[in-house]
């Protein structure tokens, strides 16, 4: 029995969007919380070929930071496993007190199609295209 659950599966081979929100006790936590990404998002880059970008919003009044990655594979995200700095990471908020929770969105058809029916279809917008540059923006 394998552990990789998307394997073989729609959501392993299609695009997927991963949201995570950190609930933050304090802003400092928040500033953590930003830093913290943006010093992984290389290492990230260079042990994930899926990973297609990530943004993170920050909810100061409220305290919330939500983490948005986009994934060309579902089956991209195993590959987090190989990232040390970001197994790492995975321990902080714990020790910190910041709850955390996350959900994994996959690709659902052409906006027509999940909205009207049958009878549209277009190029997945997380699938990636041949010779796409992946920079600093991503």
């Amino acid at each position: 029995m394998s552990i990789r659950k998307l394997e073989g599966t729609e959501a392993g081979s299609g695009s997927v969007v991963v949201v995570t929100a950190f609930q933050c006790r304090s802003r400092l936590d928040l500033l953590l919380i930003w830093w913290m990404h943006h010093r992984l998002k290389s290492a990230v880059r260079a042990a994930a070929p899926d990973f297609l970008g990530i943004r993170l919003y920050i909810d100061w009044r409220r305290r919330i930071a939500r983490s948005v990655s986009l994934w060309a594979k579902g089956t991209g995200l195993y590959d987090m496993g190989n990232v040390k700095e970001h197994i790492a990471a995975t321990r902080f908020p714990g020790t910190r007190g910041i709850e955390t929770s996350c959900g994994v969105y996959t690709y659902g058809g052409d906006w027509r199609s999940v909205m009207f029916g049958d009878g549209f279809a277009s190029r997945p917008p997380l699938q990636k295209t041949k010779g796409e540059y992946r920079g600093a923006a991503n």
